[in-house]
């Protein structure tokens, strides 16, 4: 495995999840280029189809960060995207993508410096398993059978 070699992550934020100011500006000035945040109003509000969409752009690794189950803003957004995406990344790892590159953290307001810690151990884990392999190759035509 190449050593340079930098996994690709994804970050879909809760808008809520980090009320720590030093945390919230460390994702707004010092994320590593390699990680791209998106912020949402709610975990809850995360099609799986954006973390197709994520994978397919080229992510090795997703973390989804969002409020303490029992402090969502939207009663209970968050449980509901636990449930929604576990069952599609089982869906995923069907497919054979390695269930390592998801994470989902609940993060409070008392937990500074987590998120840090959260990417750093899925970055770990994503180099230790490689890039990810395409599920799909090659695009098949219309009309063209597999």
């Amino acid at each position: 495995m190449n050593n340079r070699w930098t996994p690709r992550i994804v970050v879909f934020q809760c808008q809520y999840s980090l009320y720590c100011e030093a945390d919230q500006r460390w994702m707004d000035t010092q994320l590593p280029p390699h990680i791209k945040l998106i912020s949402v109003p709610c975990t809850g509000r995360i099609s799986p189809l954006f973390v197709l969409n994520a994978i397919q752009g080229g992510a090795d690794g997703l973390l989804i960060s969002g409020c303490q189950p029992e402090k969502c803003h939207y009663k209970e957004g968050n449980l509901g995207a636990r449930r929604q995406l576990d069952e599609f990344w089982r869906f995923l790892t069907y497919l054979g993508m390695e269930e390592e590159r998801m994470r989902f953290a609940w993060i409070d307001l008392s937990e500074r410096g987590r998120i840090q810690q959260e990417l750093a151990d899925l970055e770990e884990a994503i180099r230790a398993i490689g890039p990810i392999r395409r599920l799909v190759t090659r695009a098949i035509p219309v009309g063209e059978n597999p």
